[in-house]
């Protein structure tokens, strides 16, 4: 029987490509998503496909309630669910927008990890998808960092618990990456962004696809962070 990956956040341009590169080493999938189409066009794997809300609870426990009735456990799970926040300062923020951010970035993660551990394998794992701007900090995008910090905190904690289980949980921090969600950049704050970095380049998403299956694939280890960001945070 193939492995069986999960992967929320599957719309994205960085979901999409952790979703070729699992299915191109061999694992069936489940993508789940909420609003945007999935694109499987690359996928070679079976395929199933799930929407819902990663930051309602309820949603989030129902649609493990929907993969447990496919009869297999999961092998990997990765979330990589998340929304960006606008720059400005925090009191000029809205309190809704605050809201959203916290739950479906931080809020989402905990809950998926929640239900799916019942699910995993034993020797599985989970990877949880933040930023570096967790690591780093970030004027103007406060409530995004925030949310970046808790998900590298939860990592840390729940490989501690999950380890009773024998699950192993990682997280990556991926640093400025070619994705839509950083198209706001102009050329020259690209480029800019660009000199700032080492190794003198945008990240793609294949770097982090590339990251979530050497996690995978080391049964050694658990509760790390693994920053891929060409060198912008040494």
């Amino acid at each position: 029987m193939k492995k069986l990956a999960l992967i929320t956040g599957a719309t994205g341009d960085i979901g999409k490509e952790i979703a070729f590169t699992l299915s191109k080493n061999g694992y069936d999938l489940i993508l789940c998503g909420n609003k945007s189409e999935f694109d499987t066009r690359n996928i070679q794997t079976n395929v199933t496909q799930l929407r819902f809300d990663v930051s309602n609870p309820k949603a989030v426990k129902k649609a493990f309630e929907q993969v447990k009735k496919l009869g297999q456990k999961l092998d990997l799970v990765v979330c990589s669910a998340g929304i960006a926040e606008k720059e400005a300062l925090l009191i000029d923020k809205a309190d809704d927008e605050i809201e959203n951010i916290v739950s479906v970035n931080l809020n989402g993660t905990i809950f998926v990890n929640k239900y799916a551990l019942p699910l995993m394998q034993k020797g599985g794992c989970i990877v949880n998808i933040a930023s570096f701007l967790g690591v780093y900090g970030c004027s103007c995008e406060a409530t995004y960092a925030a949310t970046k910090g808790g998900i590298i905190a939860l990592t840390k904690s729940l490989a501690k618990e999950f380890s009773a289980f024998n699950v192993r949980v990682n997280c990556i921090s991926p640093g400025y990456i070619n994705t839509k969600m950083n198209a706001e950049f102009s050329a020259e704050e690209k480029q800019n962004l660009i000199q700032q970095t080492p190794l003198q380049r945008l990240g793609e998403p294949s770097d982090v696809a590339s990251g979530v299956m050497f996690l995978a694939n080391n049964s050694f280890i658990t509760g790390e962070n693994i920053v891929i960001s060409g060198g912008l945070i040494i």
